[in-house]
């Protein structure tokens, strides 16, 4: 849900080192750190460059020809980027994030990134040929 808002799982991923917070949304362990089951996307989600937005993402995706998205950077959640660009447009003027809202979005752009490009993946194995084929450039 929204960054910040109260009654949902914020404190957990809060309480994740923020050094860790991409790598961990990526590939969450509960044994390490208990996050919530379940990622409700119903908001946009923006850290410096990067950006989700549920009514953004290509429907064409699961193709043989659609590229994989590009990867967010592994220090995303870290301080280094408390930047968003408006509309997900590099060459606007950001706008100034606090350490907390990188932290919760960047959560939440790592592991939506990761899980989709892992059933595109698992798309492209499956109907791209006898080899797994299909575009596997992270151009999008």
């Amino acid at each position: 849900s929204s960054a910040g808002v109260g009654g949902e799982g914020w404190p957990l991923v809060n309480s994740i080192p923020s050094e860790e917070v991409c790598a961990f949304a990526q590939h969450p362990d509960n044994e390490k750190y208990p996050v919530p089951n379940v990622m409700h996307y119903c908001q946009r989600y923006a850290v410096d460059k990067y950006f989700w937005g549920k009514r953004k993402t290509p429907h064409d995706i699961f193709t043989c020809d659609h590229p994989l998205l590009v990867d967010v950077p592994s220090d995303l959640g870290s301080g280094n980027y408390l930047r968003v660009y408006p509309n997900s447009k590099p060459n606007a003027k950001p706008r100034e994030i606090d350490a907390k809202r990188e932290k919760q979005d960047a959560f939440m752009l790592c592991g939506l990134t990761a899980a989709t490009n892992d059933a595109m993946i698992h798309f492209k194995d499956r109907h791209c040929g006898d080899a797994g084929g299909g575009e596997r450039g992270r151009t999008y």
